[in-house]
C-alpha cells in the first residue's frame, strides 16, 4: 500500500485523484493552501503552502510519503497573460519547493503535471520527444521549465520525476472555463449556442477520470524508456465535431459555428505510444461517453 502526497487536493484533477486513491486504500495526504478536513479512512488534510519549505518536508517525513503527484498551481493559461510574475511564482517556484522537499526528505517519485501547452503551435503528429516546444502563454513556459528542472533532478539528485502534458480536461467538476461544457449547458438549457468562427479549431480533450488514472499509473510505474508523456483523450476533434456528438448526446441541439481556428494553440493529432508501452496508459473514456456523463451531471450541477 502506498503513501502519496497531492499538491492541490482541493484542484479540479486533486480531488478526483485523492478520492480514487482513498478507494484503493492507499494511505493519502491532501496538501493545499486552504484548510480542509477530510474525514475518510486514510486521508489526511494537511495545510501548508508549497513554498513552507519545512512543512512540507516535516509533512512527506511525518507521513512516511513514497510518492508525490504534483498538482498544485495556477493552471489557466489565458490568465496567465494577466498574472504572469504570479504564474511563474506559483508554477515554476513552487515546483521547485516540491523537488527540494522530496530530496529532502527522500521521495524518489514525483508526477509532474505539465501540460498540452507546452508543446505551442505543432504541426503533424505531435511526438514527446520528437517536438521542438514552442509554448506560447507565460503558463505553457512555466510547463517547460518544471519538466527541464524535473530532468536535472533526475540525472543530478537521483530523483525520479514523471512529466504528464495533460490535454484540456472535462467532466464533472470543470470550474475553468471550457467551450465544450458551454456548448453541453445551453444544448441542455434549449438556448442556442453560436460562435462566429473556430469550428475548424481541433482538441485532445481528455475526461477527468483518465486523466486521475493516467496519474495513478505514472505514480506506480517501474522502469521506463522516458519521463515524459503526453495524456489525451485518444482522439483529435474539432469543435464541428464537438457539436455533432452533442446532438447526438441532444438531440435537437442548436450549435452554429463558423469555420476557422481559435486564438489557442494549434497541434496536430497526438502519440500515445510512450505513455501506453511505459506507463500502460490508454482512455477508457470515449468523447461520446464522456459527453454524456457530464451531460447528465450538468443536468444538476452549475460545473
Amino acid at each position: 500500500m502506498a503513501s502519496i502526497l497531492v499538491t492541490g487536493g482541493l484542484g479540479y484533477v486533486g480531488r478526483a485523484l485523492v478520492a480514487r486513491l482513498a478507494d484503493r486504500n492507499d494511505t493519502v495526504v491532501t496538501y493545499n493552501r486552504d484548510y480542509t478536513h477530510d474525514s475518510r479512512p486514510g486521508v489526511t488534510a494537511v495545510q501548508g503552502e508549497l513554498h513552507d519549505l519545512p512543512r512540507l518536508t516535516a509533512t512527506l517525513r511525518a507521513s512516511g510519503v513514497d510518492r508525490i503527484v504534483h498538482t498544485a498551481g495556477q493552471s489557466n493559461p489565458d490568465f496567465s497573460f494577466e498574472l504572469p510574475l504570479s504564474t511563474v511564482t506559483a508554477n515554476v517556484d513552487g515546483t521547485m519547493y516540491v523537488y527540494e522537499a522530496a530530496r529532502m526528505a527522500g521521495v524518489k517519485r514525483i508526477v509532474n503535471f505539465s501540460s498540452e501547452c507546452a508543446y505551442g503551435h505543432q504541426e503533424g503528429l505531435v511526438d514527446e520527444l520528437g517536438a521542438i516546444l514552442r509554448p506560447t502563454t507565460p503558463y505553457g513556459v512555466t510547463k517547460v521549465a518544471t519538466e527541464l528542472m524535473g530532468e536535472v533532478y533526475n540525472d543530478h539528485f537521483g530523483l525520479d520525476v514523471i512529466s504528464l502534458r495533460v490535454a484540456e480536461v472535462y467532466g464533472p467538476g470543470q470550474a475553468q472555463p471550457i467551450v465544450l461544457r458551454d456548448m453541453i449547458k445551453a444544448a441542455l438549457t434549449a438556448q442556442p449556442f453560436r460562435l462566429e468562427s473556430g469550428g475548424d479549431h481541433r482538441f485532445h480533450w481528455v475526461y477527468i477520470d483518465d486523466v486521475a488514472t493516467a496519474a495513478m499509473l505514472a505514480a506506480d510505474c517501474g522502469p521506463r524508456e522516458q519521463s515524459i508523456f503526453n495524456i489525451g483523450g485518444g482522439g483529435h476533434w474539432s469543435l464541428f465535431d464537438a457539436a455533432e456528438v452533442i446532438r447526438t448526446v441532444v438531440p435537437g441541439a442548436e450549435i452554429v459555428l463558423g469555420g476557422g481556428h481559435w486564438y489557442l494553440d494549434r497541434q496536430g493529432p497526438w502519440s500515445g505510444t510512450a505513455a501506453e508501452r511505459d506507463l500502460g496508459f490508454t482512455p477508457s473514456v470515449t468523447l461520446e461517453q464522456g459527453v454524456r456523463r457530464y451531460a447528465d451531471w450538468l443536468r444538476r450541477n452549475d460545473y
